[in-house]
């Protein structure tokens, strides 16, 4: 349970850090419905504003979520309101698919957290150098790169992705696939919507894939 705890920490952090987002009416969520069964694809490079993190979960998520929204908003001509894309991070979590994905997360959640927190930008969005914040962290343009990829639509609390989780992994393997990279979260729906309860957030599940 205390793993879980930590989990809710971090969730409401992002809520903090992004209400001005979830306020509104948040992205159009009728494109993502195909991905209530989980489905292999292609994904280009995206190009984002991203801000890395390492160390416990309750207090360098928060500050990384801080950053990053702080310097978002104070970019020019990024998009604003509905037009926003919705935040998403990368955990840097054991991709060993043979171990049951709950047992991960668990572990994953009770040691330091490693990763990225980053909003999509446009490709040809000017990003100045940023000053680093007093944990040394900054916002800084990157490209996350894709090609193929796995995807599920998760459709309730963040308590009870590991069953969602655990059904996108047992499909990748069975298409003869493995996951590279990192776990990737894209946050459609949650903390800080209006009239939106934990049971109806919708979170994209995302790995990189390969061919065994």
């Amino acid at each position: 349970m205390k793993a879980w705890l930590i989990v809710l920490i971090v969730i409401g952090a992002v809520a903090l850090a992004s209400a001005a987002y979830f306020l509104l009416k948040g992205p159009d969520l009728r494109s993502y419905l195909v991905l209530a069964e989980p489905r292999i694809g292609h994904r280009p490079p995206e190009r984002v504003l991203e801000v890395k993190f390492s160390g416990p979960a309750e207090t360098e998520i928060k500050a990384a979520y801080g950053v990053l929204f702080k310097s978002y908003y104070s970019l020019k001509g990024a998009p604003k309101g509905p037009a926003m894309r919705p935040p998403k991070a990368r955990y840097q979590l054991n991709l060993d698919l043979s171990v049951p994905a709950g047992k991960r997360l668990m572990d994953f959640q009770s040691g330091s957290w490693k990763g990225e927190v980053a909003i999509p930008i446009p490709e040809s969005l000017i990003v100045t150098e940023q000053t680093p914040n007093a944990k040394g962290m900054l916002a800084e343009a990157a490209t996350w790169e894709y090609g193929e990829v796995a995807e599920i639509l998760h459709h309730g609390s963040y308590e009870s992705e590991p069953t969602t989780i655990q059904k996108l992994e047992d499909f990748i393997m069975e298409k003869g696939y493995k996951a590279i990279g990192d776990h990737e979260e894209e946050y459609l729906k949650g903390p800080g919507m209006l009239f939106v309860s934990p049971k109806d957030y919708w979170t994209v599940i995302r790995y990189r894939i390969e061919a065994k």
